[in-house]
């Protein structure tokens, strides 16, 4: 619909530019008309076009997801790199978004990084 507003737009002011052209007072009065009209439908496309921009539109997406083992979680120990000695859950703090292990036997400090699943 917009493009068919739009394509009458743009015919009505090459037509109103043509009797411009053309002078004389009433080919003159004509083009003004035209080109007025011409300049009040793109008016009207532009503000129909923002205020549908203006509107939340809602996406959806469908993905399946799949799940090879048993699906439970299983703890892993963890060792620091350094010196080997086992590390608990006291040992790690989160820092701006990070992971950071502190070793209590030989003060190493290291990030925890956790690699991919696929």
């Amino acid at each position: 619909m917009e493009s068919v507003i739009l394509f009458v737009a743009i015919f009505l002011m090459l037509l109103g530019v043509i009797f411009i052209i053309a002078a004389g007072t009433q080919n003159l009065i004509t083009g003004a008309v035209l080109i007025t009209l011409s300049a009040v439908l793109m008016v009207f496309i532009y503000r129909s076009r923002k205020i549908e921009a203006s509107k939340p539109t809602l996406v959806t997406q469908n993905f399946n997801v799949t799940m090879s083992g048993s699906g439970q979680m299983e703890k892993k120990e963890l060792k620091c790199r350094s010196c080997g000695a086992p590390l608990s859950d006291d040992n790690l703090k989160v820092v701006q978004g990070g992971v950071i292990m502190t070793c209590p036997y030989c003060g190493t400090i290291s990030s925890l990084e956790e690699s991919p699943k696929w």
